[in-house]
């Protein structure tokens, strides 16, 4: 389980040559299959690949993890737990 936050203002960034979305780009580098949200407590059907942060940590990389659009929209000062694999975003 991470505590993460999410990065607002994301969804312009260009994905890497060879998948169609961020969650085709999460499921494909992690094999799993985005069924539902990655934020614990939540249980609606994954829709975003989310771009996060790492909370409390000095680590600045972004990661995808799936998230339902409504936990996607949460502020960037909101913290909360995700129990999904965190996929960093490569250049």
């Amino acid at each position: 389980m991470s505590k993460v936050k999410n990065l607002n203002g994301t969804s312009d960034n260009k994905l890497p040559a060879g998948y169609f979305s961020w969650v085709d780009f999460w499921e494909k580098t992690s094999g799993k299959k985005a069924d539902k949200c990655g934020r614990v407590g939540c249980h609606k059907k994954a829709t975003d690949g989310a771009h996060v942060q790492k909370a409390d940590s000095d680590n600045r990389n972004w990661y995808i993890v799936p998230l339902c659009h409504e936990c996607n929209m949460k502020p960037s000062s909101e913290e909360f737990y995700v129990d999904e694999l965190l996929v960093p975003v490569r250049d």
